[in-house]
């Protein structure tokens, strides 16, 4: 049996028309059965960590109000779908759970990584039972095959436990079930509750596709695949037929939001095929990333990408390079992303974007101690296979910037993509004009050249 791997985020299941949407998706997707990673309902993740931060200054009874909200929210939904009696005693355990979590961080006063891992995986969990009934499938725990290591809040998949634990999963799916399980979340070797950090949802569905041997993984997710630029930039922005996993981990790296990098990983190890499809419009266009590149016609780029919110700090080249270094790994440990690291004997330039507020306070702390810290940048990137067949290219499209005030070029050591450095008031005129000056955009399944742009002389 060809083994399909199904996921469907927040934003996908958020309310009874997106379930049953999602349904609908299932059943035509999965008519012989597979699996089905859900992550927790919109909204929800992002209240637990409300709770988690009240109780852990002591505020338990607005963390209490929130836990009211989430319980009354998950049980309007399933009445209204009519499911609200069968997962009742799935689900009064996890509200009982959760509510032992947040007095437990109400008492102590502390709101740890551990613990807000644990009380995340509720979210998860209620959103994955829901969506086994609405499916029509069986809820099988992710924790039993999703084996990490204990570091909280963004655990590191142990990939040979996985294929161990995945085993199991692997002999009974075979025999053409339908099983639904969560995103997002790990366990310890211990059995201790952790999480994946960023993208943790679709992580988990390649992950668990590299692990069963799938054919297929899909992202459903609420745009029509991957987009040559930004629909809210440009006008013109088209959804890309078929794309390679270099173009794919370089866009998710310069700051596209359909895929996250760590979710690529595994399609590259496993060589199955990663589609992702709008669950809004399941008929309308979907990108295939594929581990073989579709032909590009030399010096073409397929996407405009870009990231806004990025901080340069400056370090002179009397400071040598242990300072920028140790910057760097401070800030990263704290949350930012970071974006370039360039030396010269000029000095140093960092490029980052402090993600989480531990890392606006590193880089606060790093401004008192007299760095240079100037905010206001974007990092814009031209990515295409197009450029490994023709790198000389790459400095040929950076002629389309003109006079453009570029704060410095993060070539890094892809040859399929060249990014540089632009302030934010320059994304909303710069962005078109890169995407607007190309041609050659036909569909790659034809055997032509395949899409891309190509800045014209």
């Amino acid at each position: 049996m060809s083994l399909k791997v199904l996921k469907f985020g927040g934003s996908s299941i958020g309310d009874a028309e997106a379930l049953r949407r999602a349904a609908a998706i299932v059943r035509t997707e999965l008519p012989a059965g597979g699996l089905v990673v859900v992550s927790a309902l919109r909204g929800t993740t992002d209240s637990i960590l409300g709770a988690c931060t009240a109780a852990g200054q002591g505020d338990l009874a607005s963390a209490q109000a929130v836990l009211e909200a989430i319980r009354s929210r998950h049980q309007d939904l399933a009445a209204e779908l009519g499911h609200l009696q069968e997962v009742r005693p799935e689900w009064e355990p996890l509200f009982g759970r959760l509510e032992q979590v947040l007095t437990g961080m109400a008492m102590l006063g502390e709101s740890t990584p551990r613990g807000r891992d644990g009380a995340l995986a509720i979210g998860e969990t209620l959103s994955a039972h829901l969506a086994a009934r609405c499916f029509g499938g069986e809820f099988h725990e992710v924790r039993d095959v999703m084996k990490t290591d204990s570091r909280f809040g963004k655990a590191r998949p142990q990939l040979g436990a996985i294929r161990h634990a995945a085993a199991p999963w692997l002999a009974a799916l075979a025999k053409g079930p339908l099983w639904v399980t969560q995103g997002f979340l790990g366990s310890t070797p211990d059995g201790v509750t952790t999480t994946l950090g960023r993208g943790g949802s679709d992580t988990t569905a390649t992950l668990l596709g590299e692990a069963l041997n799938a054919e297929e993984v899909q992202i459903w997710t609420d745009v029509d695949g991957v987009l040559t630029a930004d629909p809210s930039l440009v006008r013109g922005a088209r959804p890309i037929p078929q794309m390679s996993l270099s173009e794919a981990e370089a866009l998710s790296a310069f700051g596209a939001k359909v895929l996250h990098a760590d979710s690529l990983a595994p399609g590259g190890r496993a060589g199955f095929r990663l589609v992702v499809a709008n669950t809004l419009r399941p008929g309308a266009s979907r990108t295939e990333i594929l581990p073989v590149p579709p032909t590009r016609a030399a010096g073409t780029v397929t996407s405009v990408a870009y990231k806004e919110g990025i901080y340069l700090l400056r370090f002179p080249a009397s400071a040598g390079l242990e300072p920028p270094m140790e910057a760097a790994r401070s800030l990263e440990e704290a949350g930012a992303l970071r974006f370039g690291l360039i030396a010269s004997p000029a000095g140093t330039l960092l490029a980052v974007r402090p993600e989480t507020h531990p890392a606006a306070e590193v880089l606060g702390t790093l401004a008192a101690s007299g760095v240079i810290c100037e905010a206001g940048w974007a990092v814009v990137a031209l990515v295409g296979e197009g450029l490994r067949a023709d790198p000389v290219a790459a400095l040929r499209h950076l002629a389309a910037l003109g006079h453009e005030p570029v704060g410095g070029l993060l070539t890094g050591s892809s040859t399929v993509s060249i990014a540089f450095l632009v302030p934010e008031s320059r994304l909303g005129e710069l962005i078109p004009r890169l995407h607007d000056r190309c041609v050659d955009c036909r569909d790659p399944s034809d055997g032509s050249a395949g899409l891309g742009l190509r800045l014209q002389p």
